[in-house]
């Protein structure tokens, strides 16, 4: 079987979850025996640097990018908001790439062309010009609801207005891309709900964010025993809002009842309000180099959101990592944990304090909910036993 996997950024370098779930897909789909093309759009934020990606990877995947400005032009969506385009989505398309496409298409013959997320949608009609391929979605995040609650979470003005208006052009063209497709896979059951709840009733299946266990191996004891972290894109406005909630409700009351916490602040592209902070027993990091060593040397990960959709993949690695999480409804969608078991999911500022207090008095409780949360990843959150559904699928779609 070849597949052209088309995607709005690069996998390399792994800059955030978005780009971890990309390669992961693309691993399973190698792993499977598949003839896989990899064509990427590269934009300001997720450059391409080919001495990012591992050694080999370019030639064995057949992968090129094309690089698109994505940066936001008010003019361009101002008038977007006059022609009712979606600007989040009509960003992303380019007549470089269009031509790049075409040109590919016109010289190979795929049987699945899959879709990563609806910001590679608008070139849907170009596919069905060139090949008879069968045209598959893979949904990330819910962008929709990801922006109907930050919309609700403004007060009444301007903002408010324009994200209802960016909100209902987003869930318009989501239901107008369903009769465009041949099949759905959706990060996690509630995702696919949506869908369906949209009208969709073709071919779908779940599949999540899973990863290669092996690479994952926990270290017997955290550098930092006193530590709690968070580690997440600070690009992405459900993280950057989500720690403002945690600095203003919940850290304050975590430090007054255990002086000794450090809280550890990482991710790329750090706010210059949160670099420059000065609050007690707060470390604000920053970009770190490796990933998976920080989690690593720290004990205790929050995932304090209160906006946003999808699959937290920092999650399923912390938990793959034998680390305790705390985390929001919000924060653990998607993934089947057990509050109090596998992670804690607080539901206010004080449950989240007293979790994440609990956690730091109790080493015994913290090391049993990482191994549960280890467990968990073993079980369902495996590349190697997901991967058997996912080949079923795509016989199922192109026989």
């Amino acid at each position: 079987m070849k597949i052209l996997q088309l995607t709005h950024k690069p996998p390399f370098p792994v800059k955030d979850g978005g780009c971890l779930a990309i390669n992961q897909f693309s691993d399973t789909l190698v792993s499977l025996g598949i003839d896989l093309h990899v064509f990427s759009i590269a934009t300001p934020k997720h450059p391409f640097k080919k001495d990012a990606f591992p050694k080999g990877y370019i030639a064995k995947n057949h992968f090129q990018s094309v690089f698109v400005d994505t940066s936001v032009n008010p003019v361009d969506a101002f008038v977007n908001l006059i022609t009712r385009d979606t600007y989040h989505v009509s960003r992303f398309f380019s007549a470089d790439v269009d031509m790049k496409l075409y040109d590919l298409l016109s010289r190979e013959n795929f049987d699945i062309v899959l879709c990563e997320s609806i910001f590679v949608a608008p070139y849907i009609k170009t596919i069905r010009k060139l090949c008879n391929a069968k045209v598959v979605l893979r949904s990330h995040n819910l962008e929709f609801s990801i922006w109907h609650r930050l919309a609700k979470s403004q007060k009444f003005g301007l903002r408010k207005t324009y994200l209802k208006i960016l909100t209902r052009q987003l869930r318009d063209y989501e239901v107008d891309i369903l009769d465009q497709i041949d099949g759905l896979i959706a990060i996690n059951p509630d995702e696919l709900m949506h869908y369906q709840r949209l009208g969709y009733a073709g071919n779908s299946m779940t599949f999540p964010f899973a990863i290669n266990t092996a690479e994952y191996i926990p270290e017997p004891e955290p550098e930092e025993v006193n530590s709690v972290f968070h580690l997440g894109s600070m690009d992405w406005k459900p993280n950057v809002e989500g720690v403002q909630w945690f600095l203003r409700e919940v850290w304050p009351k975590v430090r007054r009842a255990n002086k000794n916490l450090t809280l550890y602040l990482a991710g790329r592209r750090m706010p210059e309000e949160l670099l420059s902070l000065k609050a007690d027993g707060v470390d604000v990091v920053g970009e770190v180099p490796d990933a998976q060593d920080f989690i690593k040397s720290k004990n205790i990960m929050i995932v304090p959101l209160k906006t946003g959709a999808g699959m937290r993949v920092k999650i399923i690695e912390a938990l793959a990592l034998k680390k305790p999480v705390v985390t929001t409804p919000i924060g653990a969608n998607g993934i089947t944990v057990k509050s109090g078991e596998s992670a804690y999911i607080a539901n206010s500022a004080r449950d989240f304090a007293d979790c994440v207090l609990r956690l730091a008095a109790d080493g015994e409780a913290a090391r049993k909910m990482g191994e549960k949360g280890r467990e968990l990843v073993e079980d369902q959150y495996n590349q190697c036993l997901l991967s058997e559904r996912l080949s079923l699928f795509f016989k199922e779609i192109t026989a």
